[in-house]
């Protein structure tokens, strides 16, 4: 196709691509952190992080107050999103806030619920204990009491909203509130509204209808977990019935695990790795581990085992499972970080000094195979996950004030916070820089399939895959919204040294906009 040919269906197609140079590669988001416990649900990230903290500490990147409270953060295209309690007209009301990733400038506040919390509360640092979920463009969160938001992740406007405390009369608010997450796998999002007798429940996500609904399962503080067990995906809630796997799309019960956890308090998700599957809570109840399998037509439940006592409870940190063991926080005497062997069903060891201090209602959550864990009192610490023995990296203290929030990390950064503060540090390793590189386009079809190749400007030297898996095109419609910018499917590959890949453009009058830019870190 000639080049007249070309800039004509590229103005039909209203397009205008927009690429930055290898010399000009801003900051993206590679890798969200987008729900409560990472994007694998496990409390883990594959991405890369710089350990040398002793020569080269971790660097703020801002750090900012916020209202009270103890949910953790969220992290999506740049915004970052937790729930805040804040004063508003002589009234105390939950929010919903998003912040700039990269400044902390709060972008927006959605006022979602009342802020009251009479249950013997953590005085002036009490708030909102859920963590917003984020799906594309919009953000899910669930209130201290029972009601679940959609809002516009660019800002906060209510898409739906659903009041189960309204919609069903009799339905309960247990103590403390609810500190439960909402769970989004595909198009539905995952959540126990304590409503009697259709407690486990999953609503669409475009528009908050309940798709299905079921089961007498009291509802726990502990968010559900989403995972695959005798090769069928399920949901595993925590209930005050105790553990139990449901079917995605229809709720059907796969399995139970049968006790009676704690009615003061259970918060920790329960944990799935291989067929095992783990639970604990507080109050000197301690932990249930037992394995669940499919080897015929029905699940099987089998060597279920309990661990009574403070030695083998985590009170709300949800532990981190790696190569057959979990390390997490457990109460014991003081408070101690432990290693606990899923087949020996026992702490392999246990330490009340972590970073130097006692870890406290600390918690923790795994990158690079490295533990990340932020003590009670605003230590980060490094460490191997070393069956053997606690086996330190290094610590950074991070915050003043007292830390019972998960963090999280995404891009090259972790996001940490105390009832009060949020602070956020970069500890991106160092990459290799790329090489200067061209971008070139063709128009392949009059459909609107477009070519975009990069090629290097360095004679002899070829890209790769591994140049590819550092570069991502996004597309916007609009160049008045910096945030606007959404990641495309699909990624670059490489052929011939140079990097390809094919786009289909629809028509339309708005106009389109691409760019490429390089990721600050890749997942392997």
């Amino acid at each position: 196709m000639d080049l007249a040919k070309q800039r004509f269906f590229l103005k039909r197609l209203g397009l205008v691509c927009w690429f930055l140079s290898s010399g000009l590669l801003l900051r993206n988001a590679a890798a969200d952190w987008p729900q409560y416990r990472g994007p694998h649900h496990d409390g883990s990230s594959s991405e890369g992080l710089r350990t040398d903290w002793k020569s080269s500490p971790p660097k703020v990147v801002w750090r900012k107050t916020l209202g009270p409270s103890w949910s953790s953060m969220t992290i999506s295209q740049g915004r970052v999103f937790t729930q805040i309690s804040r004063s508003q007209d002589g009234a105390d009301r939950e929010y919903c806030v998003a912040l700039d990733a990269n400044t902390g400038q709060e972008l927006w506040a959605a006022d979602l619920d009342i802020a009251d919390y009479p249950d013997r509360g953590t005085g002036s640092d009490d708030g909102p204990r859920s963590t917003p979920s984020i799906d594309g463009d919009r953000v899910y969160v669930l209130t201290s009491y029972l009601k679940l938001y959609c809002l516009r992740a660019d800002t906060g406007s209510v898409v739906w909203m659903r009041d189960f405390l309204g919609e069903f009369p009799g339905t309960e608010v247990i103590s403390w509130q609810n500190a439960a997450s909402p769970l989004v796998i595909g198009d539905l999002i995952f959540l126990n509204s304590n409503v009697r007798r259709q407690c486990l429940m999953a609503v669409r996500k475009t528009d908050g209808e309940t798709i299905w609904s079921g089961q007498d399962e009291r509802m726990t503080h502990a968010t559900p977990t989403y995972a695959t067990l005798g090769g069928i995906p399920q949901i595993v809630f925590l209930t005050g019935k105790g553990l139990l796997g449901v079917r995605p799309e229809t709720g059907a019960v796969q399995w139970r695990h049968a006790f009676t956890p704690s009615a003061t308090s259970t918060a920790a998700t329960p944990i799935v790795a291989g067929d095992f599957v783990y639970a604990s809570c507080a109050y000197a109840f301690g932990a249930w581990t037992a394995n669940v399998t499919k080897p015929a037509s029905v699940f099987l439940v089998s060597k279920p085992d309990y661990k009574r006592g403070s030695a083998y409870q985590n009170h709300w940190a949800t532990p981190v499972a790696h190569a057959g063991f979990l390390y997490g926080v457990v109460e014991d005497s003081r408070r101690s970080l432990s290693c606990f062997s899923l087949v020996e069903r026992t702490n392999r060891w246990l330490t009340q000094s972590v970073g130097g201090v006692n870890p406290g209602f600390g918690s923790l959550i795994k990158v690079g195979g490295k533990l990340l864990i932020l003590t009670e009192s605003g230590r980060l610490v490094l460490a191997e996950p070393n069956p053997e023995a606690y086996t330190e990296i290094a610590n950074f203290q991070a915050l003043q004030g007292i830390c019972w929030n998960h963090p999280a990390y995404s891009n090259g950064r972790i996001y940490a916070r105390s009832a009060k503060q949020l602070v956020v540090l970069d500890v991106a390793p160092a990459v290799t820089p790329l090489p200067p590189f061209s971008l070139h386009t063709t128009l392949m079809s009059e459909s609107g399939t477009l070519r975009i190749e990069i090629r290097s400007m360095e004679g002899g030297v070829l890209l790769e895959d591994s140049a590819a898996a550092r570069l991502q095109l996004q597309g916007t419609s609009s160049l008045n919204d910096p945030l606007g910018w959404t990641p495309m499917d699909g990624s670059f590959v490489a052929v011939g040294g140079v990097l390809r890949r094919d786009v289909t453009l629809g028509t339309g009058t708005a106009h389109q906009f691409l760019r490429v830019r390089e990721r600050t870190s890749t997942s392997p």
